[in-house]
Parts: C-alpha cells; sequence; structure tokens
C-alpha cells in the first residue's frame, strides 16, 4: 500500500492549492498538515528540519523533502502521472512546452501578480502598481490569448501540469487578465469544473 503523501501548508487556498490539485488529478494519496504562524508552528524546530526557511508549501514523499511550489509540482507529474500530465522527454515539443509554462507560471506570472497585493504607502505608489500591472497583464496576453482562443489547454497535446500551475495563480489577476477577456474566461471555467479542482478547494 503506497504511503501517504504529508503536505504542509497554511491554508488551502495559498501555493499549497495547486499540490492539492495535481495529487487529487493524480488520485494520489495525501495528508494536510494546516500550520499556524501566528502560533508559532512555522518555527518549530521539527517544521525548521525539514523546511529551514520556515514557509509553505512543503511536501514530504517517503525520504523526500521537497520546497517550492513549481519545483513540486515538476517532481509529482513526473513521478506520479508521466506522461498524461508530464509529457515525456520522448516527446521534445510537448516536453519544452510543458517546461516554460511551468516556470513561466511562477517566474513571470507569479511574481508580478503578488505586486498586486504590495502594501504601498502613498496614493502616488498605489497609482504606480496598478498601472504596472495593468501594463503587464497586456503582455501576458499576448502570450496567452493567441494558444488559449484555438485551443482547450495550454499545450497542444491537452491538459497538464501546467495547466493546474496557470490555473491556480491566474484568479489573482482576475480584474486584469480573465474579465471581459473571453479566451481566458472560458480557460478558468474548463478548469473550474474540473471535480479535482473542486476537491482540492483550489477556487
Amino acid at each position: 500500500m503506497q504511503k501517504s503523501i504529508q503536505l504542509y501548508a497554511m491554508a488551502y487556498q495559498d501555493r499549497s492549492d495547486r499540490i492539492r490539485w495535481l495529487l487529487e488529478e493524480m488520485k494520489v494519496p495525501y495528508q494536510d498538515h494546516f500550520l499556524k504562524k501566528a502560533a508559532g508552528e512555522l518555527d518549530s524546530p521539527d517544521y525548521r528540519k525539514i523546511n529551514p526557511m520556515g514557509r509553505t508549501p512543503t511536501l514530504v514523499d517517503g525520504d523526500i523533502v521537497m520546497f517550492e511550489s513549481a519545483a513540486i509540482c515538476l517532481y509529482l507529474a513526473d513521478r506520479y502521472a508521466y506522461g498524461t500530465l508530464a509529457p515525456k522527454l520522448e516527446d521534445s515539443k510537448n516536453r519544452a512546452e510543458y517546461l516554460k509554462w511551468m516556470v513561466w507560471s511562477v517566474g513571470s506570472l507569479e511574481c508580478v501578480i503578488a505586486r498586486m497585493f504590495t502594501h504601498v504607502g502613498t496614493p502616488e505608489e498605489k497609482t504606480q502598481t496598478l498601472a504596472f500591472n495593468k501594463q503587464q497583464a497586456e503582455i501576458f496576453k499576448l502570450a496567452l490569448n493567441p494558444i488559449l482562443s484555438r485551443q482547450d489547454y495550454i499545450l497542444a497535446s491537452g491538459f497538464s501540469a501546467a495547466d493546474i500551475m496557470l490555473g491556480a495563480i491566474l484568479p489573482g489577476a482576475e480584474e486584469f487578465l480573465i474579465k471581459n477577456n473571453p479566451p481566458l474566461e472560458a480557460y478558468m471555467n474548463r478548469l473550474m469544473k474540473r471535480d479535482a479542482a473542486v476537491r482540492a478547494k483550489v477556487f
């Protein structure tokens, strides 16, 4: 019998959501551990042993310990859904596209979305941040809209872990990227209806 994976997080809708969604899609058993920052649980000696930075999410799969949500999803998809949710190396074109979007989702998209929630001290700073977010959203549309106008998922081969990464992150930019943007509205509607996403409480 497969031993349950341990997933450490602070809430359902934090960066653990994409990991939980992926595990649900793959039907891999896992156990949630929700840590309370205010209670000092992120700084406990036991937790610091598996994540020295005292951050979440962290995943423990037997003797393998992982942090960084994109790395965790790359690992899990290769280990438990290689050839389905993670294109095989032999399928070089789809594999290349898959890796590109997995990394882009956090390296380009999420780091900009994070700025939307950055505290700004003055009205001028708020205006500058808003203008930056809108500008970046238009750039992101140039990357996403042509693809999602011609196919249901980010890869031509179909649904993959890359869609999970994007689908978990894009709602943070709903006002700028999704609203009144038919390709992304339709894309998110498809993703939100997936049973695994509902079970994982992503949205």
